[in-house]
């Protein structure tokens, strides 16, 4: 052994594996950045949104940005990556609805997360059985303010379309 491999062998030798803490799981096959703290934004995220728009698809409650593949939205629907956090609109106005999802937009770009789930209700307790916040949600996300943050939107499967998955853009 050369005099580099003692020197070594010396100050590792009372080097040990360090714990992993049990507050936190991280799946193992995803490469995870630790993320620099962050300020709140002085401007709102609807000021500096991207310009591309989703649109939507051939298929009704599906909106889709431009080259965003097949895949990626079955992705989605399988639940990859999972929900970070879910919404319920029951029982709001339109108007309470859609400030709900201002304020959810503004705390998942802060947060860097990249999946909602919105629950809007099938409209079966609207006077004219008509989905109305569900069509105002399909709306707002598709032309509304945050409209630019948003990746893909489609109906959450096993909720009857009652609910959508909203798939975000990461923050730059």
């Amino acid at each position: 052994m050369s005099d580099e491999d003692d020197l070594f062998d010396k100050a590792m030798r009372d080097v040990r594996r360090a714990q992993e803490s049990p507050r936190r799981v991280m799946d193992k096959s995803r490469k995870q950045m630790p993320r620099a703290p962050q300020c709140k934004p002085t401007q709102p995220m609807a000021d500096v949104a991207p310009a591309y728009r989703p649109e939507r698809s051939e298929t009704p409650w599906i909106l889709k940005a431009d080259g965003l593949s097949a895949e990626r939205m079955r992705q989605l629907s399988a639940g990859r990556p999972p929900v970070d956090a879910e919404i319920d609109l029951h029982g709001m106005t339109q108007a309470q609805a859609l400030q709900a999802l201002a304020k959810a937009f503004e705390d998942a770009l802060f947060q860097g997360w990249r999946v909602l789930s919105l629950v809007h209700g099938r409209g079966l307790h609207s006077k004219d059985k008509r989905p109305v916040l569900k069509q105002a949600v399909y709306r707002w996300l598709g032309e509304g303010p945050y409209a630019g943050w948003v990746l893909a939107a489609m109906l959450r499967p096993g909720t009857g379309g009652g609910s959508a998955l909203v798939l975000l853009r990461r923050r730059r």
